[in-house]
């Protein structure tokens, strides 16, 4: 949130990249929309189906999934 503050983005405009469930918790309580990710060492099994449940929207395991995931996240909202 304070990322965003600070570039003075909008919140619900916002996507963040998070890789644990307090990250993805805090994210969705500040109302930004969340994409998890599992690509890194401390990965474990399940870890996506952990990052979802906490509220992720969508998990990628490679940075080079990025771009096509936000591509198709904006073109979609629960709004």
């Amino acid at each position: 949130m304070l990322a965003a503050e600070k570039l003075n983005a909008d919140p619900a405009n916002t996507f963040v990249i998070e890789d644990s469930v307090h990250g993805v918790s805090g994210a969705r309580a500040a109302g930004m929309r969340v994409i998890g990710f599992t690509g890194a060492a401390h990965s474990y099994p399940g870890h996506a189906d952990v990052l979802t449940e906490a509220g992720a929207e969508t998990v990628i395991r490679r940075w080079a999934e990025l771009k096509s995931v936000i591509a198709a996240l904006s073109e979609w909202s629960d709004a």
